[in-house]
């Protein structure tokens, strides 16, 4: 369980920037001691206390399954909830899987 949170807390940090600007006021707001790193606990906070765990914890049993999980992530693409990824959403996905992209490991 603890492990698909952490994960998840990676990815919405990642989700709910949908520009750099964005991208870095949530990553200020979720530094808490403004060292310009994330540690698992501030990120572990960010992600409980902007309800982005409770969004995606569609049936309210604090557990995500793997559906609500790739829901999540899905919507977290689709930025005008029309639900097709379209350009520049599926751009920002692509960009996301290549080289040096938040999903290469």
């Amino acid at each position: 369980m603890s492990r698909i949170k952490t994960t998840a807390a990676g990815f919405a940090l990642a989700l709910m920037a949908a520009t750099p600007a964005m991208a870095q006021e949530a990553y200020d707001d979720w530094d808490a001691d403004a060292n310009g790193t994330l540690e698992m606990e501030e990120f572990n906070t960010g992600f409980y206390d902007n309800g982005v765990f409770d969004s995606w914890d569609m049936d309210d049993d604090g557990l995500l399954s793997e559906d609500e999980f790739g829901e999540g992530v899905y919507n977290g693409y689709d930025v005008d909830d029309s639900g097709v990824l379209e350009e520049p959403e599926f751009g920002d996905y692509g960009d996301d899987l290549g080289d040096e992209g938040f999903w290469d490991v």
